[in-house]
């Protein structure tokens, strides 16, 4: 399949095991360019900043905010810069200051209600990196509670913002406040609640497995689940079962990508990252409970492939944040200065190789074989009864007159 890569919004320097939901000047801009393609979120390559950029940025949007208070986007620019830069205090408190500008708004008026759904969604991500940032306390998940019923608020404001993902961010918190209990032996529980015998049956429908795939890697891409063992564990379980798009004959080409994010949960662990669920186990243990997806051919040629991406992905932005770091240390940012860009030559993104597509499981063979031979035994068996009846007919001697 060839897939070109794209270039997005996120913050590597933030390593949370939980999905993200960010608003700020950032946001639209990422957002109109669309949804990146599977193989950038599984690979790491698309857009994120350094620590500079949000410095600058939150400096300068104070300074701003000293003059011009009713400039509401501005406090999300804060909030979300001191959240980049794991100052959760601080970006909580810039929204308690928005609220109070909220409350003297009429809340009918369609710009207040863009405002009022941006503050629950910042508000509720805020809350629920905070407890991840010190220590996923359980003892204080009523703050994952509270982070729960913001995102809630901001999901029947806007529920089809961020590509739906705030859907499926929901859906992360409540897997940090419900985690799902480990069997012995068995397989890591996904927050999508699937497993490998309901893609094996077919029991989910496509529709919403693609609508799974766009928002966990909307959480990867526009939020910070860029080192999230669960969040790719459950794309991969999203892109076994989506087949929108696909036709019969390109069986298979979701599976391959699934085995792209197997292999990016595979080497989050080696790099020390665990599930947030309790108990669960780290390192080989790990490993063992995320099973690699069926049906994949070829998967020493992917193996290789996805070293070689991955690294041409870091490589390609330590380049970018070196040009950066550059300008920002000058003093010269994007927000300001339409320069900043000038004389960046990025370099034209890798492709997978052509599709790899994995051989149809014999059962399946033997069911579509058995198919075929019913479909063509009935109407032949028909043409030869009808013919047979025919020539009997014209075989039959004539009915002697009645006298």
């Amino acid at each position: 399949m060839r897939r070109a890569l794209s270039a997005f919004l996120l913050l590597l320097g933030l390593p949370l095991s939980v999905a993200a939901c960010l608003w700020d000047t950032d946001t639209p801009r990422d957002e109109a360019r669309g949804l990146p393609e599977v193989v950038a979120v599984l690979t790491g390559r698309f857009e994120r900043n350094p620590p500079r950029y949000y410095e600058l940025r939150l400096k300068r949007v104070t300074e701003h905010l000293q003059s011009e208070p009713g400039d509401l986007a501005a406090y999300d620019d804060a909030g979300v810069a001191c959240d980049r830069l794991g100052r959760g205090d601080e970006a909580i408190a810039w929204m308690e200051k928005k609220r109070a500008q909220l409350d003297g708004l009429d809340p009918t008026r369609p710009e207040v209600k863009e405002q009022r759904y941006r503050y629950h969604a910042n508000l509720g991500t805020f809350l629920v990196h905070r407890w991840v940032r010190q220590g996923s306390d359980r003892s204080r998940i009523g703050e994952v509670k509270a982070a729960r019923d913001e995102i809630a608020r901001a999901i029947e404001i806007n529920p089809n913002a961020h590509f739906g993902r705030e859907k499926y961010q929901l859906r992360a918190i409540e897997f940090l406040i419900n985690p799902p209990e480990l069997a012995d032996g068995g397989d890591l529980p996904n927050l999508l609640g699937w497993n490998l015998e309901d893609v094996a049956y077919a029991r989910i429908d496509s529709r919403e497995a693609h609508d799974a795939v766009r928002g966990l890697a909307g959480l990867i891409v526009l939020g910070n689940a860029w080192e999230s063992v669960d969040v790719y564990h459950a794309l991969g379980m999203a892109l076994q079962s989506d087949w929108t798009g696909y036709e019969r004959k390109r069986e298979g080409a979701r599976n391959t990508l699934a085995y792209l994010a197997w292999l990016r949960c595979r080497e989050l662990i080696d790099a020390g990252k665990g599930s947030m669920i309790p108990g669960a186990p780290r390192g080989e243990f790990l490993k063992k409970m995320i099973r690699q997806p069926p049906w994949v051919s070829a998967s020493k040629r992917l193996d290789a492939d996805f070293i070689e991406l991955r690294a041409e992905a870091d490589a390609w932005h330590a380049r970018r944040t070196a040009f950066m770091n550059a300008r920002l240390e000058q003093g010269r940012h994007p927000d300001t200065d339409s320069h900043f860009w000038d004389g960046y030559a990025a370099r034209p993104a890798p492709e997978l190789p052509a599709t790899i597509n994995p051989p149809t499981p014999l059962w399946q063979k033997a069911t579509e074989r058995a198919g075929v031979v019913a479909v063509l035994a009935v109407p032949s068996f028909l043409v030869v009864w009808l013919v047979g009846r025919s020539v009997r007919a014209r075989r039959k001697p004539a009915r002697p007159a009645e006298w």
